[in-house]
């Protein structure tokens, strides 16, 4: 009898240990606790992308900055058609400048004489005229027709804002697929931070487990106060450690939410599947070569330059790895916008060189002018011009604004080069780091199976008393860590894979 509570806490463990998966399982599971909504994983980052393309306020932004530079172009082209402007003025005017004509002190001296001559009275004595620079009341009306005839700096005005809009669009292109990355990226994130609190909660369950079963050795008087006190510890251990991981999962969730504009305590949808199938389908979705690629043993990261197929230097291929990234440096909208901008400075440059040629414009005014309004007399007339404008000389500020535009497109030039080239090296990264990240977690998946054997041979020795509390906590603790950089791993993986869809110029619907 006395050995009937060594027995019974005995059984309580093994069976504990044995019983099947329970939260042993669940520290490395992915799936979904009931009540909550599931989804697919690929189809929940579907879903988030889609919400964050169509609400996130930066995106939103960038394409107000479109339809900006969309009006500027119609603005440019509208200087193609006529001009027609009206203008009305009445004007009431008193005082003022006069001009004094002293008529009668010209002429009263001569009547003067001829009335004594005469002895009549014929001729009349006349006053000083006063004569106002200001008419009294004074009205114009005039319709005026302006068209541009011969104006290069229309056409290259025009020209440079049509490209700052392909540059635009560009732009928008680039960070709509920014978007896609971040939104996935920080889903993975999120779904790291949630799995590792699923692991620290079985881990949990372990240690309040080894607590239970040292409190029943206690009352059995089959080991000392030290082994309850040291379970605690490794309780208390856990709890903090799964405190921090909530807290993760909440600065993740509030990210995520960021991105696509909802509320920051938002819930986010839970995949059906697991992690291991969506990496599967991530894999086989990429470019056979590629596969090949990141299925060999890691070798060097550098990369080496050559010139592309437009002169612009890309990585060219490893010795011996078959592997080309023009075809996938060429579909980076950051190239289109950087070309679109070339383009846009090349027509600012020809603009500064029309200022040497002359402009002729034709212009027609028509209306009424006098002192009260009416279509009589003197009022109405017709003016019509032919005006030829030419600037001979203006202190060589032409030739240094031509000067300015053109070191401009030398500059942008220089900058594709170098974008061209990032590129490349990014491609190449990206693929390295799946490369890496895919043999991690295959090491991580031995690591997890060797900390479990290791567990459970350790909790045998443990129950037959060949096993101290040390080492049974410390199986434990390895086997957590295992979960975890296993789940980190898996997480890490699929962030890399969505790094690489974004090095290599893919959009949402490409995944």
């Amino acid at each position: 009898m006395p050995d009937f509570p060594k027995r019974l806490a005995l059984l309580v463990l093994v069976g504990a240990l044995t019983a099947g998966p329970g939260p042993v399982e669940a520290q490395v599971s992915d799936t979904v606790p009931s009540g909550r909504p599931a989804a697919d994983t690929a189809s929940v980052a579907g879903q988030l992308v889609a919400e964050a393309l169509e609400s996130n306020l930066a995106l939103r932004q960038k394409r107000i900055g479109l339809e900006q530079a969309r009006a500027a172009l119609a603005e440019a082209r509208g200087q193609y058609l006529p001009r027609l402007d009206v203008s009305a003025r009445y004007s009431r005017a008193e005082g003022g400048r006069t001009i004094d004509i002293p008529v009668g002190d010209l002429v009263n001296p001569a009547y003067r004489t001829l009335n004594d001559l005469t002895g009549t009275t014929d001729f009349p004595q006349i006053d000083n005229e006063e004569i106002p620079f200001l008419r009294s009341t004074e009205q114009e009306t005039v319709l005026r027709l302006q068209q541009p005839i011969v104006n290069p700096s229309i056409v290259y005005g025009s020209r440079a804002r049509r490209h700052r809009v392909r540059a635009e669009r560009a732009g928008v292109a680039a960070f709509r697929r920014e978007l896609i990355r971040d939104v996935r990226v920080a889903y993975f994130r999120y779904r790291q931070a949630q799995t590792r609190v699923d692991v620290l909660q079985s881990a949990g369950e372990l240690a309040r487990e080894n607590r239970r079963t040292n409190l029943r050795l206690v009352s059995a008087e089959r080991a000392t106060q030290e082994a309850v006190y040291r379970a605690e510890v490794d309780v208390l251990e856990v709890r903090q450690q799964l405190d921090e991981a909530h807290a993760s999962v909440d600065r993740a969730r509030r990210y995520l939410n960021v991105l696509r504009n909802r509320p920051p305590e938002t819930p986010i949808p839970e995949p059906r599947a697991d992690a291991r199938a969506h990496i599967r389908r991530q894999i086989e979705a990429l470019d056979p070569s590629l596969r090949r690629r990141i299925s060999t043993v890691p070798g060097r990261s550098e990369s080496l330059l050559t010139a592309s197929r437009d002169g612009n230097p890309v990585p060219a291929d490893r010795p011996g790895d078959g592997l080309r990234l023009d075809p996938w440096i060429h579909t980076r909208p950051e190239l289109e916008q950087v070309g679109a901008a070339i383009d846009a400075a090349e027509s600012q440059r020809r603009l500064a060189q029309a200022d040497y040629l002359p402009t002729v414009s034709l212009a027609v005014e028509a209306g009424i002018q006098g002192a009260d309004y009416g279509f009589s007399g003197e009022r109405p007339f017709v003016l019509g011009s032919v005006v030829l404008s030419w600037n001979l000389f203006d202190g060589f500020q032409d030739r240094r604004a031509v000067q300015q535009r053109r070191l401009e497109v030398d500059r942008l030039r220089t900058r594709r080069a170098d974008v061209a080239q990032q590129i490349g090296l990014e491609v190449r990264s990206a693929l390295d780091d799946v490369q890496v990240a895919r043999r991690s977690l295959e090491t991580a998946e031995a690591r997890v199976r060797a900390a479990r054997e290791t567990f459970r041979l350790t909790s045998r020795r443990h129950d037959a008393g060949r096993a101290n509390q040390i080492e049974r906590i410390d199986a434990r603790t390895t086997r957590t860590e295992a979960d975890l950089n296993l789940n980190r791993t898996r997480y890490t993986l699929l962030i890399r894979l969505a790094e690489l869809d974004y090095a290599l110029g893919k959009t949402n619907g490409d995944w």
